[in-house]
């Protein structure tokens, strides 16, 4: 249900042609190996086409979604990406970002008790800045 309300946000504000189409995907996707990565974060995600370009949505739930998760913790931040069929490089490319920025406990717990979507979207803002920021000194 938590991958049905992502993929509804994700057709109302994003560019997914096909949400029903999509939602297939992401489900055909979940039944090959769940996208529940652990330390109640789950990443859903798939390419099809009737998607322009590349963008995600990010679900809270406070007291958490069973998801079939590797340490079978309940899933509390799952973030929907969406990929245009074929964008491969940017596609993995933000998989990975979103995996490191939600590694991290700190992150995790802001985005948790943030007061409403702007303030968490401004969690994960500086999160990126903080890990660029580290990566350009390395």
């Amino acid at each position: 249900s938590v991958i049905r309300e992502l993929v509804a946000v994700a057709a109302e504000y994003g560019s997914l042609n096909n949400p029903n189409a999509y939602l297939q995907r992401v489900l055909d996707r979940e039944f090959l190996l769940s996208t529940g990565l652990g330390h109640g974060v789950a990443v859903p995600h798939a390419q099809a086409d009737g998607i322009t370009g590349l963008f995600c949505a990010l679900g809270v739930s406070k007291r958490g979604v069973d998801y079939d998760s590797v340490d079978d913790e309940p899933a509390r931040i799952i973030c929907l990406i969406a990929a245009q069929e074929g964008e491969d490089a940017p596609y993995l490319l933000l998989l990975s970002r979103i995996s490191r920025l939600f590694a991290q406990g700190h992150v995790r717990d802001r985005v948790l008790t943030a007061a409403s979507p702007a303030d968490a979207l401004a969690v994960i803002r500086a999160a990126e800045a903080e890990l660029d920021k580290r990566q350009t000194a390395s």
